[in-house]
């Protein structure tokens, strides 16, 4: 689980899974965005594509798959995976749950979790997923294309 300590007051819920916002484009002249989230089995993220940013994540705890353009990655704690712009991927939770560490360049898409998230408050659970169409119109204005449902 994250440690909140020494981040209450940037735990945001969004979209089932709990985030914190490590860097944030003020933070490094618009250069790099750094976010942490933890989910649970079966999350899983549509088939997107970023137009503006390249992501790397690493998985800190657990399992993941990731549908990269043609290709599955199973992912296992400490390996990473590279997120082209411009490359369709998507990904789903297949352990109890999972943490991971995403990096995009540049930043601005973390505004996302700040902008839209709600504050993770000491004993709250997070509140319900956003319907398909507010998640696409959120995602939208930051650069990002839905082209279709999470992979099975």
């Amino acid at each position: 689980m994250l440690d909140r300590r020494n981040s209450e007051s940037s735990a945001l819920w969004f979209a089932g899974a709990l985030v914190v916002v490590h860097v944030q484009a003020q933070d490094s002249d618009g250069r790099v965005g750094v976010w942490e989230s933890v989910e649970s089995r079966g999350d899983r993220l549509p088939l997107h594509v970023h137009h503006r940013e390249d992501e790397h994540v690493v998985l800190l705890e657990g399992q993941i798959t990731f549908w990269v353009g043609n290709e599955i990655h199973h992912l296992n704690p400490r390996q990473t995976l590279a997120l082209p712009r411009g490359v369709p991927h998507a990904h789903r939770v297949t352990s109890q749950q999972a943490r991971i560490l995403t990096v995009a360049t540049p930043a601005g898409f973390e505004r996302l979790f700040t902008d839209v998230g709600v504050p993770a408050l000491p004993r709250t659970t997070a509140p319900p997923r956003p319907d398909d169409a507010t998640l696409e119109a959120a995602v939208g204005l930051l650069g990002v294309q839905i082209v279709g449902p999470p992979p099975e």
